[in-house]
């Protein structure tokens, strides 16, 4: 696996961060074309109790973290082919089932991507890819970290929406190498 690893030893208590998301009030915003195939994020403050006590688990959170967002894909849905403004994600399970994949892929062709927040879409860096090849199939249910600078999807064939916490790091710790050596190296957890 070259663009995800997992981190077992990644405390998280799903009950509670299912809590938190059911009670965050904060705008979604959707990240694609059609609500089946999209990608809805909602940020979360890094000062909620429930928030800050996992991702202080991460050493010099204050440092590292950009932000953290609730991610959703909905039930019988997927996520298409794209790459993140972004380049690596800490990924938190909150409510997700034994069938969700994490899928990558090669390709060249692509489109801007946009984001809907409420009624305005806006422009963004990420990109939407048309007719890639799939290379690799990633399937967890502990925290892991992804390499959102290749072009990856996600499947959720259940028939509940896919929940995780998404942690976002700052200029020079949005590096995947970086914090996979950092991980490894015992400097991140």
């Amino acid at each position: 696996m070259i663009n995800a690893f997992e981190m077992p030893e990644f405390k998280f208590d799903s009950e509670k961060l299912k809590q938190t998301y059911l009670n965050n009030k904060n705008d979604w915003a959707q990240y694609g074309e059609g609500e089946k195939t999209s990608l809805h994020t909602q940020y979360v403050s890094n000062e909620n109790e429930t928030i800050l006590k996992h991702i202080s688990q991460l050493k010099n959170y204050n440092q590292l973290i950009e932000n953290v967002k609730f991610f959703k894909t909905l039930k019988n849905g997927k996520v298409s082919p794209h790459t993140d403004k972004r380049k690596v994600a800490i990924n938190i399970p909150v409510i997700i089932s034994k069938t969700d994949k994490v899928i990558f892929f090669e390709g060249m062709k692509y489109k801007e991507a946009t984001i809907q927040i409420i009624n305005t879409i806006k422009s963004t860096t990420a990109k939407s890819y048309i007719n890639p090849k799939l290379i690799e199939t990633f399937v967890s249910n502990k925290v892991f970290c992804l390499n959102t600078n290749t072009i990856h999807g996600v499947i959720n064939e259940s028939n509940t929406d896919r929940i995780i916490l998404s942690i976002s790091f700052k200029e020079k710790y949005d590096n995947y190498n970086l914090i996979k050596d950092m991980y490894y190296n015992g400097q991140l957890i």
